[in-house]
Order: structure tokens, then C-alpha cells, then sequence
């Protein structure tokens, strides 16, 4: 999984405990999610005497952001995904390891009647930082009293779903010689009925464990470890020689990418505190 997924599911679930009135120590900047970044902010677009578009600071870290979510009327956080137009050169799955590549990832900011959209931008700004944190990123709310859309997707199919595709796809990897992307898609299998799911994933502390049921975390640590879908180097970056077996290899890859991606939001957007 990027560190910029990981960073928003982190705000996320961390910014849910603060909005139920739990008290968050350590989470920044200790989080994992931010041990790369020497900025992280939040800012609201706001226009001048002249119409031109000014970015206003509205936080200057995730814990004052929080506290202003609260201040005004947020009810909950919400993972948001859309997929991206179609591409007739490349599919999703094949651009989301390059810059602008992918699909939409957004924070929902569900209020009363309306909800509010969160994104992000990450730039390198201390290059030779000693202690690595080379990232400033700034949140910004471009979208304002909009529909709100909270997504939900069921959880027991996709987690059915996905457990047969990590399957299929390890046994593929094995069959190609690919024998550490078929551990790789084991491991993630078999965190799907682990009573320690986060354990081997690079961000352990991802979210606030205690708010999700163990399905949830069993389905969010298999879809972490099943992100695969980055550039030179990855599991996109393959190429088979056989026609019939790179077919294989691509539905497979396009199966498990939309798996990934729903198993996600549907982990993170249902937790302990909601009523079911």
C-alpha cells in the first residue's frame, strides 16, 4: 500500500476516535503514516478581492484538524473512492503506480445534511533532510456542502470475494515461478482468518484497532498486503510471453485491484461505534 493511502486511512480512523471522544496520544506525529513528512496541514480555499482562489490554513496538524472537524458539527469521517475515467491505452490498475495514476481517494466529512471532501497534495520539500522528512502535505477542502455519500459496501461478500481471488492469483504466481508474489498474495490470504492481521503489514498502527471488529481488520490488512499496483519493480510491471497466460494474468490483476479498493472503504467506513 502507498504511504499516501495509508496516511488518509489513518486520518480517517484516528480522526473517528477524537470525533466519538476518545483521547488520542501519540498519533502525531508519532503515527507511522507520517514518519515521512515534515508538514501536514489543512486548508480552505477562500477568494479574494480580485476572484482569485487563497488557500487559508485551517489547521496546521492532524490533532488541531480534528478539533476544527469537531468545532464545526462533523459528525464522522468517511473513506471516499471513485474510480477514474476510462483509459482506452491503460486500465486503472496499470496507472496507479505512476503520479495522478489511479483512481480518486478522498475524506468525506459528513455533517448533518451535507458533507464536505478532503484531499491531498504531497510535495518534496526538504530533499536532504537527515532525519527523512523530505514531505510537506497539504489537505484542502475542495468540495463544500455536497451530497452526502458514505460509502458502504458489504463486507462478509467481499471479504468471500477477495479470499477466492488471493487464491487464484497465488497459484497463478506459483505456476508462473513468480514464487515471492505468490507469498506475497499467501500472506494476505491468510490474514483473513488471523486473529493478528496487521502483523508483517508495513503500518501496524494504520488505525485505531480497538474500534473495528475483527472482520473488518482481517479485511484491511489482506487488501493492504494485497497492494500490488505500483510501477518499475511491482506486480504491474510484469510482462508474459504466453498471449493466454498474460490474459490470465491481467483479468486477474483488474479482479483484485476493484477488490482491493472496495474491501478498503468497506473495512474502514463501518466501525464498533456505529449502529448496525
Amino acid at each position: 500500500m502507498n504511504g499516501t493511502l495509508a496516511q488518509l486511512i489513518s486520518l480517517t480512523s484516528f480522526g473517528n476516535s477524537y470525533l466519538n471522544g476518545q483521547e488520542l496520544k501519540g498519533f502525531y506525529p508519532g503515527n507511522s503514516t507520517f514518519q515521512y513528512c515534515n508538514t501536514v496541514d489543512f486548508r480552505t480555499f477562500k477568494k479574494s478581492l480580485f476572484g482569485k482562489q487563497k488557500e487559508v490554513i485551517a489547521a496546521n496538524d492532524p490533532n488541531s484538524w480534528f478539533e476544527h472537524m469537531k468545532n464545526q458539527g462533523c459528525k464522522k469521517l468517511r473513506l471516499y473512492y471513485e474510480t477514474q475515467q476510462p483509459d482506452n491505452n491503460a486500465k486503472e490498475h496499470q496507472l496507479a503506480g505512476f503520479v495522478g495514476g489511479g483512481g480518486t481517494w478522498l475524506i468525506e466529512a459528513v455533517h448533518d445534511k451535507s458533507s464536505n471532501y478532503w484531499a491531498n497534495r504531497w510535495e518534496v520539500t526538504k530533499q536532504e533532510a537527515e532525519d527523512r522528512r523530505i514531505w510537506t502535505v497539504n489537505y484542502g477542502r475542495t468540495l463544500t456542502n455536497e451530497r452526502t455519500t458514505n460509502q458502504q459496501k458489504d463486507i462478509s461478500d467481499l471479504r468471500e470475494q477477495l479470499k477466492k481471488t488471493l487464491a487464484e492469483i497465488s497459484d497463478f504466481a506459483f505456476k508462473q515461478n513468480l514464487e515471492n508474489w505468490g507469498k506475497t498474495f499467501e500472506n494476505a490470504l491468510n490474514s483473513l482468518n488471523s486473529l493478528e492481521p496487521q502483523d508483517s503489514f508495513y503500518h501496524t498502527d494504520m488505525i485505531a484497532s480497538d474500534n473495528y471488529e475483527l472482520m473488518n481488520r482481517q479485511l484491511l490488512f489482506a487488501a493492504g498486503k494485497s497492494y500490488v499496483f505500483g510501477g518499475m519493480g511491482s506486480w504491474n510491471d510484469l510482462w508474459l510471453q504466453d498471449e493466454n497466460e498474460q490474459a490470465n494474468y491481467d483479468r486477474l490483476t483488474s479482479q483484485l485491484y476493484e477488490l482491493v479498493n472496495s474491501s478498503i472503504v468497506a473495512s474502514i467506513n463501518k466501525d464498533n461505534n456505529e449502529s448496525r
